[in-house]
């Protein structure tokens, strides 16, 4: 048969995509071939064809266990004899299927890179093979040999061999997503002998890139889900704890979700992944582990959480939305926040050169987030592929643009960058403009012309001019751990010159004030709010921030909600502190808006979902956790054991200590149990820092959580643990350099 008619027979496709014809043909000719193709392109047609022509087997190395089942399972749907060898199978089916292999009733055998070749020998696998006939070995995802790439699998360098095992075997090596200098390593690494190379368009222009920024974000996530009911999606988000708590979150809000990722039971990940690709199951809420060979193809949106670690990974995760073609979006929200905290994960110990490499690659995703131009564009010229200014399916291209005269925020801000001699990050360069007293501003630039000249612009304003002065090439910002803002060739002229300086902007529509913060907020009120804040501060004895953040002060003053309850609409405010702050701050709205004749415009702003607490749910996973702990475990212990987070231990021992299966005098002595629970009646139990500062350093978090479960043990089916899990217990690594700045400060 030929290769269109094995396509239409095993496939059932009447025609080949993308460069899937002429890598088949490099293939049959016996050519070693490096495929380049995008998510949902095609590529295990690029070998799988060419298996059921060449007389012999095709090994397909494989990184994932689960991919591996996915692709076997569909090849014998199709009526293609092929097998998978992995830890999964007992000696017996894995020795059945050796069998096979020696009868030629396999035609394709996926395995790990490791079980085809081992240091400085052959595996038992090569010499059970030594007399058969490998027809092709095909290398999927072949990015992770590469240090370079977004997925670096250490065990993928022993794949280096393959060529000088089977010299005469044609080799095939495929990713989706590989920039140049990936592209050249593995190439490298892989020996390819006069490879043909087949490199197809990145550009999935059925797929809607949207940003947006991570403020409100969930309230945002049910806004669009809102939007898409009854459509199939993967919500990723960073961590296993944050999966969970969404799908649960979800599941209150009347969505069909579950989470998947590592550190589920397998036959409670599969059972998931089977649900979802069977439609049982429209949502699921995952962390990376899942969708690396999940060919579903009516995944009609990719949703991300939080900011992916580099381009190659979002663009891979991106991709599994409309692999049918069809209209899809990939909606990512965006804080600056993500990437402080993201630095510090991807640093990789003792490995200077891979850790400067993942910093680089997360800036270029910083970057993306925060561009003023075309994403599309941004992502194809990252791949190296030329594109068009304009793609027309991107949040930028489908905005109401302005362009405007900004020259004066523009001079102003590459004046400041000069003065500060081209050695701080934006983050500072900003707070020179504003005039910041903050004692991390050095004296001497103080006293520069630029300090304080930018208090009339917003410090997000600013980041939005930052970032379009980069975009046009007028200033760069450099690579690595800190990276500085530096004047190019074309800013220097431009601040010698005074020429003028037109930049984009997103013209507001009528009501579109409720889908964005504003910098439209009176600075006079915004200043009485800020007094008031530090007036009931001062009297409870805790930081400003603690009553309330700046971005609740801003929409407040932005929106002017003009009665206690409208309150339930601003970010910040939960009953506790509407029933404890809110009165003072309605005083002081009320007030402007009579003396300045000003509307409340509490209407534009997007309703906030408040979130009911999830109910109260025993687990697996939670009674394994008690039963370690009744082994005599501790948490730490546990928590190693079991591949979870101490933060995650904490959680299912709370839960059980609200529900009365664990005694609090396990878990805290009871001379603290008292000390805790007076500093519970003095500050609540809204938040868990101010009761830490209150407490000292003899005090953990875990001792606080412990006792407000005690607490509540009487709640159960009201206002449940799982609200303090989901609200207070999310102590994140932000929240613990907050508290290392307060005890400095203090």
């Amino acid at each position: 048969m030929k290769p269109l008619e094995i396509l239409k027979t095993h496939f059932g496709y009447d025609s080949f995509r993308l460069h899937q014809e002429e890598v088949i043909e490099s293939v049959l000719n016996g050519n070693d071939t490096f495929v380049l193709m995008p998510t949902g392109g095609g590529k295990s047609i690029c070998y799988q064809v060419p298996a059921l022509m060449l007389d012999g087997v095709t090994i397909v190395i494989s990184p994932l266990i689960a991919l591996m089942k996915d692709q076997v399972d569909a090849l014998r749907v199709n009526g293609i004899d092929a097998a998978y060898l992995n830890s999964t199978l007992e000696p017996r089916v894995q020795e059945s299927i050796m069998q096979r292999v020696r009868q030629k009733k396999i035609k394709l055998l996926y395995v790990a890179p490791e079980r085809l070749l081992n240091n400085e020998k052959r595996t038992a696998l090569l010499d059970h093979l030594k007399d058969e006939k490998i027809s092709l070995v095909a290398i999927d995802e072949a990015h992770c040999i590469s240090q370079w790439g977004h997925d670096f699998r250490p065990e993928y360098l022993m794949l280096a061999r393959v060529k000088a095992v089977l010299p005469n075997v044609p080799v095939i090596a495929l990713t989706a997503t590989a920039d140049k200098f990936t592209r050249k390593d593995i190439l490298e690494k892989l020996a390819l002998q006069s490879p043909n190379i087949f490199i197809s368009s990145f550009n999935r222009p059925n797929i809607r890139y949207l940003v947006e920024h991570k403020v409100n974000s969930f309230d945002r996530l049910l806004n669009f889900l809102d939007q898409h009911k009854n459509e199939s999606g993967i919500i990723y988000c960073l961590s296993r704890r944050s999966t969970e708590t969404l799908a649960e979150d979800l599941q209150m809000a009347g969505y069909n979700a579950l989470p998947y990722h590592a550190g589920l039971e397998a036959a409670t990940r599969a059972s998931h992944q089977e649900q979802f690709l069977r439609d049982d199951v429209k949502i699921i809420v995952a962390t990376i582990a899942f969708g690396m060979g999940i060919d579903k193809s009516n995944v009609r949106y990719v949703v991300h959480m939080d900011v992916p670690k580099n381009i190659e990974g979002y663009y891979q995760e991106t991709g599994r939305a409309g692999r049918d073609g069809l209209d899809s979006i990939a909606l990512m929200f965006y804080s600056a926040g993500d990437i402080v905290k993201l630095k510090r994960f991807v640093m990789i110990e003792n490995n200077p050169e891979q850790s400067n490499i993942a910093l680089n690659k997360l800036n270029e995703m910083a970057r993306f987030a925060e561009l003023n131009s075309c994403r599309r564009k941004f992502l194809l010229n990252y791949f190296d592929e030329q594109a068009p200014d304009f793609c027309g399916n991107c949040d930028f291209c489908l905005a109401n643009i302005d362009l405007y005269d900004a020259t004066t925020e523009a001079q102003l801000a590459m004046r400041a960058i000069r003065e500060l001699n081209e050695k701080f990050g934006s983050g500072y360069v900003i707070d020179v403009l504003w005039g910041s007293t903050s004692t991390k501003i050095h004296p001497n630039h103080k006293i520069i012309s630029s300090y304080a000249r930018g208090n009339a612009t917003s410090k997000s304003q600013w980041q939005v001019v930052l970032s379009g002065l980069v975009t046009q090439g007028y200033i760069s910002k450099s690579k690595g751990n800190y990276p500085v803002l530096k004047l190019t060739s074309k800013g220097l002229a431009a601040l010698e010159s005074g020429m003028s300086i037109m930049l984009t902007r997103v013209k507001l529509e009528s009501g579109a004030l409720a889908l964005v913060t504003s910098h439209q907020a009176s600075r006079i009120l915004l200043q009485t709010l800020k007094e008031v804040r530090r007036d009931l501060a001062s009297k409870e004895g805790v930081p400003a921030f603690v009553v309330l953040a700046d971005n609740s002060l801003t929409e407040l003053a932005t929106y002017l909600p003009r009665d206690v309850n409208s309150l339930s609409n601003i970010t910040g405010f939960g009953e506790v502190k509407m029933r404890k702050y809110g009165a003072a701050f309605i005083a002081a709205i009320n007030k402007y808006c009579h003396d300045y004749q000003v509307e409340s415009k509490i209407d534009l702003k997007v309703q906030r979902n408040i979130r009911k607490p999830s109910p109260d749910r025993d687990s697996p996973t939670k009674q394994m956790t008690l039963k370690l702990l009744r082994d005599g475990l501790s948490v730490d212990e546990i928590a190693k054991k079991r591949n979870l987070s101490p933060s995650t231990i904490e959680n299912h021992l709370a839960y059980y200590i609200q529900h009365k299966q664990l005694q609090i005098s396990e878990m805290v002595s009871e001379a603290k149990v008292d000390s805790i629970q007076k500093a519970i009646e003095k500050l609540g139990d809204n938040a868990l820092t101010p009761i830490k500062i209150a407490l000292g350093d003899d005090y953990s978090f875990s001792e606080i959580r412990y006792v407000i479960a005690h607490i509540h043990r009487n709640d159960v089916g009201e206002q449940a643990l799982q609200y303090y899990i989901t609200e207070v217990f999310e102590l994140n690594m932000a929240e613990e350099m907050e508290l290392e700045y307060l005890r400095e400060a203090c």
